[in-house]
């Protein structure tokens, strides 16, 4: 089935799917979609402010490099044009877009060829007390597990996400924010939605791409206004043990921005408080946030 034609879509609770917009109560696959029964998609997530999507450009090319590297067909439409409907239809000017392509409708593991993709966009509100928490500091948890090196999977945002699902649970189970990999050799990779940051003596720290963490956006960001700030940085395993010994540690994502974690498994990080050497590069960040979005209006046809 296929979302049903429904005119103007109004309300806070609405989907592009396939071409249209759509009341997402009355968005529908097919029970054969391959996102839904193998985890067969790949993903997006986009920050949105003021209506405008934030480093569209990164965003898409990184889902583009994905669909590609699973050859999954790229959907046929202008993908900006409709995460701009879903803000407009949902009523949202800051928030958060995600883009979710499955390879299309089809049963058993060998997929057919020249399957149509499946399209879902959708929105939703950033939550509110996200500002509160870039203030204070979070804590985070460390997990018993980790997802593995070198799966065919690093680097990419697929919707296989029972591992993130299960780290969320235990995170909020400990009343944590967010729970952090441990691969088997005891070092961290990266947070189950976000990436990691640690300082150490003034020296920004991030483990490489090779623990298996994604590439994300707002972490290559970051290490380039580090570099503009004259902080120095490596890329190098981080040891889940010494993690709460570091100086700093915060977190990255297109969502939370930059957060601080104040407190690894219970013990405190330094004194317990956001460190000097994040709260800069956060300062950094809104700065850049603002002038990325100056340039973008500018350059939109009037």
């Amino acid at each position: 089935m296929t979302a049903a034609r429904t005119g103007r879509a109004v309300g806070r609770d609405v989907v592009w799917l396939d071409g249209r917009l759509v009341a997402a109560a009355r968005a529908t696959i097919p029970a054969s979609d391959r996102g839904f029964l193998y985890g067969d998609a790949v993903f997006e997530t986009v920050r949105a402010y003021g209506g405008e999507l934030f480093l569209w450009r990164q965003h898409h090319r990184r889902l583009t490099a994905s669909l590609r590297a699973f050859a999954i067909a790229p959907p046929r439409a202008d993908l900006r044009a409709a995460a701009h409907a879903v803000l407009r239809a949902c009523g949202l000017a800051d928030g958060a877009v995600r883009i979710t392509v499955s390879r299309g409708s089809g049963e058993g593991l060998l997929p057919a060829r020249d399957l149509r993709p499946t399209l879902l966009i959708s929105a939703r509100e950033v939550p509110a007390e996200l500002s509160v928490q870039r203030e204070r500091g979070v804590a985070v948890v460390l997990l018993p597990f980790g997802h593995g090196r070198g799966a065919v999977t690093d680097g990419h945002k697929t919707t296989a996400y029972l591992p993130a699902v299960l780290a969320k649970m235990r995170a909020a189970a400990r009343r944590a924010f967010e729970g952090v990999y441990v691969e088997r050799d005891g070092m961290v990779s990266e947070g189950a939605t976000s990436n990691l940051f640690a300082v150490r003596r003034g020296r920004l720290l991030t483990p490489p791409l090779e623990e298996g963490c994604l590439p994300g956006v707002t972490r290559a960001i970051v290490l380039r206004l580090a570099a503009d700030a004259g902080i120095a940085s490596d890329a190098v395993p981080l040891a889940a043990a010494s993690l709460h010994e570091m100086d700093e540690v915060f977190l990255t994502a297109s969502t939370i921005e930059l957060m601080p974690v104040v407190r690894v498994d219970g013990a405190r990080v330094a004194d317990g408080a956001p460190g000097a050497v994040t709260r800069l590069l956060q300062e950094r960040y809104r700065a850049f946030v603002a002038r990325t979005l100056a340039r973008t209006r500018r350059q939109e046809p009037s």
